[in-house]
C-alpha cells in the first residue's frame, strides 16, 4: 500500500482538504464535474488507513443502488478488503435495516413487506373502496403523490387531515383531491399494516419515528456509527435531514456532499434549504468547495456559470477547468419543432462522418417527455439507432410484479394484497365475484382476508369456488415448507458453486414452474411479446440468483445474515428506485430528460426546446413550484445548468419559433435564459448544415471509409 502521503497527492488542493476534515459537521460543495465521488472514496480509505477508524463505525449514504455499489466496489479496491465493513447504502436501505433490526417496537412484523409502487396503488384502492371512491372518478395516482408529498414532510395521517382543515380554515380552497387524500391517508397506512407492510417513504419516515421515540435504539446505533457521509445532499427533503440528524447524534460527524445548484427534484419533496442552510443547522461546519471541473471544455463552464449567477439564492462557487477553450456554443432557431428534430438530426450524422464519433457519444436533451416523438421521427428517418431513457421499469411489468406477489404471499400469509393480486392467475376457478364477496365478509367482521379464506365455506361462496380456493390454499402451504427447507440450505454457504441455481432461487423457479406461469403467458395467441415476458419471469428467478451469491460473498461481515426470501423480496423492491438509473451501454444516441440526464455525461449535447412555456415551464411562469425563497424559476434555471454542464466538448441549444400543441401551431418565444449566457460564448448557426471548410474536407475525406464501416457493420 503506497502511503498517506501519496495517495492524498492524486488529489487536488480542494479535495485533499475535502478528505482531511475528518471530525465535525463537513460541507463539501461540488460542482458538476468535480470529481466528489473519487473524494468521497478517499475521505472513506483515509479514515481507515489514515485516521484508524474501524471501517464498522462508518455509513455512507447514496441516493440509488447503483451509486452504492459502485462507491463500494471502489472503496474496496483502494482500502481492501477490510472495507467491506464500511456500510455503504441507500437512505431507503438504511431505514429497512433499522426497521428489521428495531421495527417490533413499532409493531412492525420483522419480516415486514416494502410495498412496490404497484402494490401501493394496489392498497389505496382498497383503502379508497371504504369511502366509496374508485378510481373512475378519481385519479388515485395523484392521490398516492399526495400522501407520499405528505410522508417526506413527516405528516402522520391525523397531521394531514389538521393541515387540509387549516388551509380551508384560512381561505385557502383546498381541491378535491387535498381533501380525499387526508380521508384515504389513514385508511391506506391501516391496510398496509394490516398486510404487514410499509411503503418506500415508511422506511424513512417510520425510521424517524423509531429514532425520536426510543432512547434504547439511537444508544445503539451511536455506538456502533461514528462517522457519516450523504452524497447528493442537495436532493435530501425534510424527513431525510431530521434522519441525518439524529444518527449523527453527540459525536456530530457528519459529512455532506452536495451542490445546490444542481438541486432539481423539488416534485420528489427534495428540499434545496436542506444545503443551503446546513450551516445553521449543523453550527460549527466547516466548508469546502471543489471547483475544479474535469469534464467541460472553459467555453461551456463559462456558460453555465453565467446561467447559474441569475440564482440568488446560492453558494457562491465559480467552476473552473484546465481544460481546452474549446469551440463556441451553437445556437440554432427554427422555424417549428420538426425542423429542429430534423436539424438534429442531420447535425449529429455530420459530426458523426467528420469527427468519426460514436452514436453513444451524442445526447438530446428535453424538459418534458412529450418533446420525444418528433425528435424520434427525425432519428429514424435519418437511420439513427437511438435510445429513449425512462421506459417502463423492470418492476413495473405486470408478470414481473406477479411473480413477486407470489414469493410475497408465501413469505406473509397476511398480505392482501398480494393475494388478491394473485389469487386467479394464472386462472384457477375463483373469480372476481367471488373475491369481491369474500373482501366484503372480511371487512364486515373485522378480519384479515387470507384468515378468512381459511374458513370459508360452500354456502359462503360456493362449492366450485370453495374447492378452488382450498386446492390454492394447499399450493401455498406446501410451498411454505418447501422454502423453508430452501432457506436451511442457503445458511450455509457452498465454498463454490460453479452449476445451478443455488438453493433460493431453485425454489422460485420450481415454485413458478408449479404454477404453469410460462403456460399462462403462452395461451395468449395475440401477444407478440409473450417470449419477452417469459424471458422476464426467468430474470427474478435469476436477480434471486445473483442475490444469494452477492450475501454469500459478504459472510464474515459485521451483522451478517444468511440469505432468505424476505430479505430477497425487500431488496428488489428498493432496487425499484434506481428507476432512473438505466444502462446506457446500447449503443445509439440518447433521448432524455434533462431531469434523467442528471449524473451523466456526454461529448455532444443538444439541448432543445428552449422557450418560454418549456424552459422555464409554464408552471414556473405562473408561480407554481417557488422554492423555500419563493422564486418559481430558480429551479427552472438549475435544470439548464445540469443539462449544459453535461456535454463535454460541443453544446447545441436550439428553440423554435412555433411550437404544435394539441393539433395546432402556437407562437414561441425564447427562453429568459438564453439572454443570460454571454454574446462571445455563442456562434448562431443557419437552419441548414453549414460546414466549415475543415469539416468539408474531412466529411470527403472520410465519405467512403464511412460507407465501408456501415456496410462492415
Amino acid at each position: 500500500m503506497s502511503t498517506p502521503s501519496l495517495y492524498l497527492n492524486q488529489l487536488n488542493v480542494e479535495q485533499r482538504s475535502a478528505v482531511q476534515r475528518t471530525e465535525g459537521p463537513v460541507l463539501i460543495l461540488a460542482g458538476a464535474g468535480s470529481g466528489k465521488t473519487r473524494t468521497l472514496v478517499y475521505r472513506i480509505a483515509h479514515l481507515v488507513r489514515s485516521a484508524q477508524v474501524d471501517p464498522g463505525r462508518i455509513v455512507a449514504v447514496t441516493f440509488t443502488n447503483k451509486a452504492a455499489m459502485e462507491m463500494r466496489e471502489r472503496v474496496r479496491e483502494f482500502a481492501g478488503d477490510e472495507a467491506k465493513r464500511v456500510t455503504i447504502s441507500t437512505f431507503h436501505s438504511l431505514g429497512a435495516r433499522i426497521l428489521r433490526e428495531h421495527g417490533v417496537k413499532l409493531g412492525l412484523p420483522r419480516k415486514f413487506a416494502i410495498y412496490s409502487a404497484a402494490d401501493q396503488m394496489g392498497a389505496l384502492k382498497s383503502a379508497c373502496s371504504e369511502i366509496s371512491i374508485d378510481d373512475d372518478s378519481f385519479d388515485l395516482k395523484r392521490v398516492m403523490r399526495q400522501i407520499s408529498d405528505w410522508k417526506t414532510r413527516g405528516l402522520a395521517p391525523v397531521e394531514a387531515v389538521k393541515h387540509v382543515a387549516s388551509e380551508q380554515a384560512r381561505g385557502n380552497r383546498s381541491d378535491d383531491y387535498a381533501v380525499l387524500s387526508a380521508d384515504a391517508y389513514g385508511l391506506y397506512e391501516e391496510m398496509l399494516r394490516a398486510c404487514g407492510a410499509v411503503d418506500f417513504d415508511d422506511l424513512l419516515l417510520l425510521t424517524v419515528r423509531l429514532l425520536r421515540e426510543d432512547e434504547m435504539v439511537r444508544q445503539a446505533l451511536w455506538k456502533r456509527w461514528h462517522y457519516f457521509m450523504i452524497d447528493e445532499y442537495q436532493d435530501t427533503n425534510a424527513v431525510q435531514l431530521e434522519m441525518a440528524r439524529i444518527l449523527a447524534g453527540p459525536r456530530r460527524n457528519l459529512c455532506v456532499v452536495g451542490d445546490d445548484d444542481q438541486s432539481i427534484y423539488a416534485f420528489r419533496g427534495a428540499d434545496v434549504a436542506n444545503i443551503l442552510e446546513f450551516e445553521r443547522h449543523f453550527p460549527g461546519t466547516t466548508v469546502v468547495k471543489l471547483e475544479h471541473n474535469y469534464r467541460s471544455t472553459q467555453r461551456i463552464l463559462a456558460a453555465a456559470n453565467a446561467i447559474i449567477s441569475g440564482n440568488r439564492h446560492r453558494h457562491a462557487k465559480t467552476l473552473r477547468t484546465g481544460n481546452p477553450i474549446g469551440p463556441l456554443l451553437d445556437l440554432w432557431t427554427h422555424d417549428t419543432d420538426v425542423a429542429e428534430a430534423e436539424g438534429v438530426a442531420r447535425e449529429i450524422q455530420v459530426r458523426r462522418m467528420t469527427r468519426k464519433m460514436r452514436w453513444e457519444e451524442f445526447a438530446v436533451l428535453y424538459r418534458t417527455n412529450p418533446q420525444s416523438r418528433v425528435l424520434e421521427e427525425a432519428l429514424r428517418a435519418q437511420n439513427i439507432p437511438y435510445r429513449v431513457v425512462g421506459g417502463t421499469s423492470f418492476f413495473e411489468r405486470k408478470e414481473v410484479v406477479d411473480c413477486l406477489a407470489y414469493l410475497r404471499t408465501v413469505v406473509a400469509a397476511e398480505d392482501e394484497i398480494a393475494l388478491r393480486r394473485i389469487i386467479n392467475w394464472p386462472t384457477r376457478g375463483i373469480g372476481r365475484t367471488t373475491v369481491l364477496k369474500v373482501a366484503a365478509m372480511a371487512r364486515e367482521q373485522r378480519i384479515q382476508f387470507a384468515r378468512l379464506l381459511d374458513v370459508i365455506g360452500a354456502d359462503d361462496v360456493g362449492a366450485a369456488s370453495s374447492a378452488a380456493i382450498t386446492a390454492f390454499r394447499k399450493q401455498l402451504d406446501e410451498a411454505r415448507g418447501s422454502l423453508a427447507a430452501a432457506e436451511a440450505a442457503a445458511a450455509m454457504p457452498p465454498p463454490a458453486q460453479e452449476h445451478g441455481f443455488p438453493p433460493l432461487a431453485a425454489w422460485a423457479d420450481a415454485f413458478f414452474k408449479s404454477l404453469a406461469i410460462e403456460d399462462a403467458l403462452r395461451s395468449d395467441h395475440r401477444d407478440r411479446t409473450v417470449e419477452t415476458r417469459i424471458e422476464n419471469v426467468r430474470d427474478v428467478v435469476g436477480t434471486i440468483a445473483r442475490y444469494e451469491r452477492k450475501v454469500w460473498s459478504e459472510a464474515g461481515t459485521d451483522d451478517w445474515e444468511p440469505p432468505s426470501m424476505s430479505d430477497a423480496l425487500a431488496r428488489l423492491t428498493l432496487a425499484e428506485m434506481d428507476e432512473d438509473e438505466e444502462d446506457l451501454e446500447q449503443g445509439g444516441v440518447t433521448l432524455m430528460t434533462l431531469h434523467s440526464a442528471k449524473g451523466l455525461e456526454f461529448s455532444d449535447v443538444f439541448i432543445v426546446g428552449l422557450e418560454e412555456g418549456i424552459l422555464p415551464h409554464a408552471r414556473s411562469l405562473t408561480g407554481e413550484g417557488a422554492d423555500e425563497y419563493g422564486d418559481p424559476l430558480a429551479e427552472e434555471r438549475r435544470l439548464l445548468y445540469v443539462g449544459v454542464t453535461r456535454a463535454m466538448n460541443r453544446l447545441g441549444l436550439s428553440y423554435c419559433l412555433s411550437r404544435r400543441r394539441g393539433g395546432s401551431a402556437t407562437a414561441t418565444m425564447p427562453s429568459r435564459y438564453l439572454e443570460e449566457i454571454p454574446a462571445d460564448l455563442v456562434e448562431i448557426r443557419d437552419t441548414g448544415t453549414t460546414l466549415t471548410p475543415e469539416e468539408s474536407t474531412t466529411l470527403q475525406s472520410n465519405f467512403f471509409s464511412g460507407i465501408k464501416e456501415m456496410l462492415a457493420d
